[in-house]
C-alpha cells in the first residue's frame, strides 16, 4: 500500500501555485496524496509556513493518517528539524522528492553518481547547519556521537564528493570523446528536449522504432539514449534527453549538467511542448525550457518546436499555444501527435530541411566501383539520384559539410581526367573520380 502524503506550498503574493506539479512528482514516486495545504505569506524562519498553518497541518495529518509531508519550497535544515519535531512525521522538500524519483529510475553509472553527488551536496549543507545549531545548543543528540561524530561525517561527505566529481570528470571526458568521434564520422545529431511529460520518449520511440520505457510520469528518462535513424534517407543520430522542470534546484541542475549538456552538442534541438495544456501553463514551461537551453548555449536558431498532443487539445487552446510558440523566433513550429503519428512525416521533413551545414554533391565514378562508393556514401549521406552513363555512374547526394569534404578528399576533382564531365548545378559541387 503506498505511503500517504500531504503536499504543502508557501508562496508570495505574485507566485503561482505549483501543487499540481508537486502532486505529479509525488505520484511518480509512488505516494498517495491525501491532502494539500497552501499559504501566501513571507517565509517563517522556524517552520517556513506560519505557526497557525503548522497546527492546521498537524490536524490534517491526524485526519488522513499521512506519514509524510512534502513541501514544494526548499527547506532549511533547521526548518526540517522543527517541522519533524512538531508534526511527528517525516518532512521532505521538493529537492528530496526529485532525488527519490531519480534514484528509482537511474540505470547508468553516470546517473547513479550524479544522484549521489546531488544528495551528498545537500547533506553537506545540512551538516554545516547542524554543526552550527549544535554549537548554539539548539540541536541535541544529532548523530548520537557528539561533535566528533558530526566532524567525522562532514569529512566523509567532503571526501566522497571529491571522488564522485573525479569519476564524473572521467565520464564527461569519455562522453566528449564519443561526441567528437560522432562529429568526425560526419553524422548529423538531433536532441529531443522539452518539459518533463511532454512526450519526448514517445516521439523517440516513433522515430527510432525503439520500445523505450514510457509511463507518462515525470522523469521517465534520466540517462540520454542515442539511436541512429534513417530520416527520409539521411542517417541522423537522435537522442532522448532528461526532461526540464521549472525552478530546478541549482545543485540538481549542476549534478545533471552532463546529461542536459549533451543537448549543446546537437546540430538541431527539437523542443517538444504539450500543446494540449492551458496557454498560461505552456508559457511557464516554455520559459523554463528556453532558459535552460540558453544556459546550455543553444540559440533559437538551432531550435525546432514540436507542438505535441494536438489530438487531445481543444481548438482554441491549440490555436493560442501555436501562436505563442511561433513568437519565439525559432526555426518553426510543427503541430504533432507523437502518440498517433499525426504529422510525423511533416516533422521529419522539417527536421531534414532544418539541419544546418547541409550540402549537395554529385560524384562520378567508374561503374566497377559503384558498390564500394555507395557503401561510403549511404552511411553518412542521403542519396538523391543514381544514373548510369556508359562505364560511369553519376551519384547525387547531400550530407554534412565535413562528410562531403572527406568524400572530396577521397575522390579526385580533376574533371579533365574523365570523359563527358558533369555540368555544375545550382547548389551542387561536382566531384569526379580519378584513379591514383
Amino acid at each position: 500500500m503506498p505511503a500517504r502524503v500531504i503536499l504543502v506550498q508557501r508562496m508570495l503574493e505574485d507566485e503561482r501555485c505549483m501543487l499540481h506539479e508537486l502532486r505529479a512528482l509525488a505520484e511518480a514516486a509512488g505516494y498517495e496524496v491525501v491532502g494539500e495545504l497552501m499559504q501566501r505569506r513571507a517565509p517563517d524562519s522556524r517552520y517556513n509556513i506560519g505557526r497557525g498553518k503548522v497546527q492546521e497541518l498537524k490536524e490534517l495529518i491526524t485526519q488522513t493518517g499521512a506519514s509524510k509531508v512534502i513541501f514544494f519550497n526548499l527547506l532549511k535544515p533547521s526548518q526540517v528539524y522543527n517541522l519533524r519535531k512538531e508534526l511527528g512525521v517525516d518532512v521532505v522538500d521538493r529537492y528530496e522528492l526529485i532525488l527519490e524519483i531519480f534514484a528509482m529510475r537511474a540505470g547508468s553509472k553516470e546517473a547513479k553518481l550524479q544522484i549521489e553527488l546531488a544528495r551528498l551536496k545537500r547533506e553537506l549543507s545540512f551538516a554545516r547547519e547542524y554543526i552550527n545549531l549544535q554549537k548554539r545548543g539548539e540541536l541535541h543528540g544529532f548523530m548520537g556521537g557528539g561533535r566528533y561524530a558530526v566532524d567525522a561525517y562532514y569529512e566523509y561527505v567532503v571526501s566522497r564528493i571529491s571522488k564522485i566529481e573525479e569519476s564524473l570528470r572521467a565520464l564527461r571526458k569519455a562522453k566528449s570523446m564519443r561526441w567528437l568521434r560522432r562529429r568526425e564520422a560526419g553524422l548529423f545529431s538531433v536532441a529531443l528536449t522539452g518539459y518533463t511529460g511532454a512526450g519526448k520518449t514517445t516521439l523517440f520511440n516513433k522515430l527510432t522504432a525503439w520500445s523505450g520505457y514510457i509511463d507518462g510520469k515525470p522523469f521517465a528518462t534520466l540517462s540520454t539514449k542515442t539511436k541512429l535513424v534513417d530520416l527520409l534517407g539521411m542517417p541522423v543520430l537522435v537522442s532522448d534527453t532528461i526532461g526540464f522542470i521549472d525552478s530546478l534546484p541549482e545543485q540538481l541542475f549542476d549534478a545533471f549538467y552532463t546529461t542536459l549538456g549533451e543537448t549543446s552538442y546537437a546540430d538541431l534541438v527539437l523542443f517538444l511542448v504539450d500543446a494540449s495544456e492551458p496557454p498560461e501553463e505552456v508559457e511557464r514551461k516554455i520559459i523554463a525550457g528556453m532558459t535552460i537551453l540558453s544556459s546550455l548555449g543553444v540559440p533559437p536558431s538551432r531550435i525546432l518546436i514540436a507542438a505535441n498532443k494536438v489530438d487531445s487539445a481543444q481548438p482554441p487552446v491549440l490555436e493560442a499555444n501555436i501562436r505563442q510558440l511561433k513568437a519565439l523566433g525559432t526555426l518553426g513550429v510543427v503541430p504533432l501527435s507523437a502518440r498517433t503519428g499525426y504529422n510525423l512525416d511533416v516533422l521529419q521533413q522539417k527536421i531534414l530541411e532544418s539541419l544546418p551545414g547541409k550540402v549537395r554533391r554529385r560524384l562520378r565514378v567508374p561503374s566497377v566501383l559503384l558498390e564500394e562508393t555507395m557503401k561510403e556514401i549511404v552511411c553518412k549521406c542521403r542519396v538523391l539520384d543514381v544514373s548510369f552513363n556508359g562505364d560511369w555512374v553519376d551519384i547525387s547526394f547531400e550530407c554534412k559539410g565535413d562528410a562531403a569534404e572527406r568524400i572530396s578528399r577521397k575522390f579526385s576533382t580533376a574533371c579533365s581526367s574523365t570523359p563527358n564531365p558533369l555540368p555544375e548545378r545550382a547548389g551542387q559541387q561536382t566531384i569526379v573520380y580519378s584513379s591514383p
